[in-house]
């Protein structure tokens, strides 16, 4: 009768509890290398924990695609303000002319309210998830879902751009007041939607980054399967059976005789 260690129920579970541990040791060590890679300077903060499990990490990357649609949506919002303050400056600076005819006239000031009522059109749509980053409802940097966003009030009549909605080229004195403040407002409306396009910009990077994270955490998966241990695993793997082989050994060694002593009892 020939008796193995390989039959031995209690060496083969150990051999699979040390292959599992290993790797999962696998799969964190991949982890920390991405977690690594997201380094920032000293004194600022992450924008995002990736050491967390794959279920934190799919919460970590819906609220981040949230925020970045709520970026989204205000800089394409923003970007359309911007436009129509330029073409209402256009209107504005032609109606300072003071021989223009009451048809001209009443033509561009037409054309300026129409661009009035777009903006507030396109501000009103701005939000995404409840959230609007140009209505003034948000205001300076403000936790936005799992980001920090800028919020900025984009108001007629606000602080950005201070043309009313009532506002008028009835005259060319007023026209050229309006001109100079949408002259105004024009660069601020572009610095504050640049700011939310590179906080934009920012979150893709970082949805990036949760990807590999949860790419890290099912290498480690595969690696429970592979057992694909390094030099140093695999030497402390040895040293972990061969200490439980020892407590194991006694009932190993005892089958044979007890083996042979059925034999006689069969007889």
């Amino acid at each position: 009768m020939s008796i193995s260690i390989q039959g031995s129920s209690a060496a083969l579970a150990t051999l699979e509890s040390l292959t599992t541990q290993a790797g999962a040791a696998a799969g964190a060590g991949a982890l920390a290398q991405v977690a690594g890679a997201a380094a920032v300077p000293d004194g600022a903060a992450p924008i995002v924990d990736v050491s967390g499990s794959a279920g934190v990490l799919g919460g970590v990357s819906a609220g981040l695609a949230t925020s970045a649609s709520i970026a989204d949506a205000a800089v394409a919002a923003g970007s359309l303000v911007e436009g129509l303050l330029v073409q209402m400056r256009q209107d504005a600076l032609g109606a300072t002319d003071p021989s223009l005819d009451g048809d001209s006239r009443a033509a561009l000031d037409q054309g300026f309210r129409t661009g009035l009522a777009q903006i507030q059109k396109a501000i009103a749509s701005a939000g995404v998830a409840g959230v609007n980053l140009l209505d003034g409802s948000v205001t300076g940097l403000a936790n936005v879902s799992s980001a920090t966003l800028s919020g900025v009030n984009l108001s007629l009549g606000g602080p950005v751009i201070g043309v009313g909605p009532d506002a008028t080229l009835s005259d060319p004195a007023g026209s050229a007041t309006i001109a100079d403040s949408l002259a105004a407002a024009i660069d601020k409306v572009g610095q504050a939607i640049g700011r939310i396009s590179a906080q934009s910009q920012a979150i893709e990077s970082h949805l990036g980054l949760v990807a590999q994270a949860g790419q890290a955490l099912s290498s480690g998966v595969a690696g429970q399967v592979n057992g694909d241990l390094d030099g140093d695993g695999a030497r402390l793997a040895a040293l972990q059976v061969q200490q439980q082989l020892t407590l194991t050994n006694a009932s190993i060694g005892n089958a044979a005789p007890n083996a042979i002593l059925s034999l006689f009892q069969a007889g």
